[in-house]
């Protein structure tokens, strides 16, 4: 499936409404105002079409899913073209223009049918560079860092047990349906070294052919558990060769979290005084779990990797 937009969050300016603004809160469903008692502030909440809208003095706000916007359902995420589309529909309601308006944060990303169920992909996902992997149940997982900011999320999740969460509506017959997204929050240029990133930047064919492969790139970056090869005896030839048959066998059967939790353990103990040796400890570990003589590409993720590759076929 195509890769493509789904939540975003926009800011626009006051004064590039100009006139209009006054009339913005008659456009909303369920418009309610609130005050603040210190300031006298006064701010109006309200949907559009599932589009969450928040006026203030200063300009308003607007956060939701493009696809749910224009389709009612975000099984398709939107390309530039569909986002040109949602992007004139929301202009079109507010009576303003939107292409201006400052995006401070995006989710790009796409649904996958998969083969088996989507926990047993899951459990071969293993540490990606600069990155916390977070097991948030057996069916998601989270890369991204521990604080409350998070600029840059990488999520892989059920996407039919998350819906059925959420109480939302999904087609039957779809199952194992796997999603992968990728969630950048503030400062975008700079995390997508571009001068700029307004709603009209969606629509640029040179900005969603970025963002394709910033998502597909984000994703091969992350290692992966392989199968051990099963004539792997055959590929001993010193006992080197036989530690390291031993280590790929052990780190195949072992939890990525765990991995993870040793190596956070050596930092918190301070056990090595140059931090670099952390990352090499880690290098090292992937390097065996992934030797070519001892490893093949397990069956799941070569099913995986070629979703994630076809994601970006007609960019």
């Amino acid at each position: 499936m195509e890769a493509g937009y789904d939540k975003i969050k926009l800011w626009i300016d006051r004064t590039i409404v100009g006139g209009q603004y006054p009339t913005i809160a008659n456009y909303l469903d369920s418009a309610k105002q609130q005050t603040d008692i210190q300031t006298g502030e006064v701010k109006t909440f309200g949907r559009i079409e599932g589009l969450k809208v928040s006026i203030s003095a200063g300009g308003l706000s607007i956060i939701g899913s493009l696809p749910k916007f224009l389709f009612g359902s975000n099984v398709y995420p939107l390309n530039k073209r569909a986002a040109a589309q949602a992007l004139e529909k929301l202009a079109d309601i507010l009576h303003i223009q939107v292409s201006e308006a400052d995006v401070t944060g995006i989710e790009f990303g796409a649904n996958y049918l998969m083969k088996h169920p989507v926990a047993e992909y899951l459990s071969k996902l293993g540490t990606m560079p600069r990155f916390d992997r977070l097991q948030v149940t057996a069916n998601s997982i989270r890369y991204g860092g521990k604080g409350k900011q998070q600029p840059k999320v990488f999520a892989f999740y059920d996407k039919i047990a998350d819906a059925a969460k959420k109480r939302m509506e999904y087609p039957e017959d779809l199952e194992n349906l796997l999603r992968y997204e990728t969630r950048l929050n503030g400062r975008l240029p700079y995390q997508l070294s571009v001068p700029e990133v307004k709603a009209s930047t969606l629509t640029e064919p040179d900005f969603y052919r970025k963002m394709v492969k910033y998502y597909q790139d984000s994703y091969f970056s992350i290692s992966k558990l392989n199968q051990i090869k099963t004539d792997v005896m055959s590929e001993i030839k010193s006992p080197k060769d036989a530690f390291d048959v031993l280590v790929a066998r052990l780190i195949s059967q072992t939890d990525p979290s765990q991995i993870e939790g040793f190596l956070d353990e050596l930092k918190q103990a301070g056990v090595f005084t140059d931090r670099k040796n952390y990352s090499r400890l880690k290098a090292k570990i992937q390097e065996v779990a992934h030797k070519a003589n001892i490893t093949i590409s397990d069956d799941l993720i070569k099913e995986l990797d070629d979703e994630i590759k076809n994601s970006g076929a007609y960019v």
